[in-house]
């Protein structure tokens, strides 16, 4: 009788949290979700009575993420905005960038927008919510919002919607494209680095570069960052694309009364 016991202790243990799995089974609909979910298996789901990140549902750690969620403030929330924001964390913890980079910002958003429009033909009041969403900002819904504005952008130029994300990026936010360049011709030179730079250039090989490319560029050096950072991304601005706006369609067409 002790094998069964320990089947349910360990069962019991790797049950996520209760509003965990709601939020989990509510998103699960769509394949991206799903997919997102896949690829943050490992990830840990924590539950706290207060948090100080910026949102109830956040994704915090970097290269070794965790998603918390607020229950004091996730309680508040609207369902659909709840939704938005843990759709967010498991994009940015799918991704696990341990600094700030353009492509970063726009793939999770991508996939955030996305996770939502193949939720909401079944869901008529994530539907409606978002519906409101891409006229403007709804109040008490940031993250819903945030969607709402990228999907009105993307659905008639992906272009703009990507800009629109990149000229509001974090401060000292670098692009992974750049940095990928800087390595192909001066690799040698960032491995050779005994500490990033700490004034206004950083040197490499005799030439003057913007020390916070220089210093992201240090961050990264080690162990295949650049390259996991970029099979994290995938092509989610190039063959990312078309799914994204099929869905976007299949929704507004089952929204339409």
């Amino acid at each position: 009788m002790i094998l069964p016991a320990l089947l349910l202790a360990a069962s019991a243990a790797a049950a996520p949290p209760p509003e965990v799995a709601r939020l989990e089974a509510a998103l699960s609909v769509g394949v991206t979700a799903r997919r997102l979910l896949v690829a943050d298996g490992e990830v840990p789901r924590v539950e706290a009575a207060v948090s100080s990140l910026p949102r109830a549902v956040d994704e915090r750690g970097g290269r070794s993420p965790e998603i918390v969620l607020d229950l004091g403030r996730l309680r508040s929330l609207p369902r659909p905005e709840a939704e938005a924001e843990y759709a967010r964390a498991l994009a940015r913890a799918a991704v696990a960038a341990p600094l700030p980079l353009v492509e970063a910002e726009q793939a999770q958003l991508q996939w955030t927008a996305r996770v939502l429009v193949e939720t909401a033909p079944g869901d008529p009041v994530l539907s409606r919510a978002l519906a409101a969403a891409l006229k403007g900002p709804v109040r008490g819904a940031p993250e819903l919002s945030r969607a709402g504005a990228f999907l009105r952008l993307f659905a008639d130029d992906p272009a703009a919607a990507y800009w629109s994300v990149e000229s509001g990026a974090p401060r000292g936010a670098q692009r992974l494209t750049d940095l990928e360049d800087l390595f192909a011709l001066r690799a040698r030179a960032i491995d050779a680095l005994e500490a990033p730079p700490s004034g206004p250039y950083g040197v490499l090989d005799g030439r003057r570069y913007p020390a916070p490319l220089v210093r992201a560029a240090f961050l990264l050096r080690r162990g295949g960052e650049l390259t996991r950072l970029r099979e994290a991304l995938g092509s989610y601005d190039t063959v990312g694309v078309a799914p994204l706006r099929a869905a976007y369609a299949r929704w507004r067409r089952a929204a339409k009364p």
